[in-house]
């Protein structure tokens, strides 16, 4: 069996992203390690998968490059884009949209360097 464990991307700012993903999106914090002057620091949801935050204070400027977007699974895009949008500085990419052929309403926010994030709600 293969499965996703975690997806890492590196962070500007951390305690920002800590803000960003747990505080305004609502994922777990699941685990933190230093190794070599970098912290690394993940979230995850119910299915086990993460996404791995890895900081070092003199790294410089983030470029998300590369990275498409990241996915997570929503109870309600309209209730969590309203709170990113009160609460972090984030901004709207597309949507909200459905997406009736996959039975799913979406939306696209950045998160604080810029990394895409895709809302996903799935409809009954």
């Amino acid at each position: 069996m293969v499965e996703v464990i975690h997806t890492a991307v590196w962070v500007s700012d951390l305690e920002r992203t800590r803000a960003f993903y747990e505080d305004a999106l609502g994922l777990a914090h699941t685990r933190e390690f230093e190794s070599e002057g970098v912290t690394n620091f993940y979230v995850g949801g119910g299915d086990g998968a993460e996404i791995q935050f890895k900081y070092e204070p003199d790294r410089g400027t983030i470029d998300p490059g590369g990275i498409d977007h990241l996915a997570v699974s929503v109870d309600d895009v309209d209730a969590v884009l309203d709170r990113l949008l009160a609460g972090t500085d984030t901004e709207v990419v597309e949507g909200p949209t459905t997406l009736e052929d996959l039975d799913v309403y979406i939306a696209f926010v950045t998160d604080p360097d810029g990394y895409v994030v895709e809302l996903v709600e799935y409809l009954d």
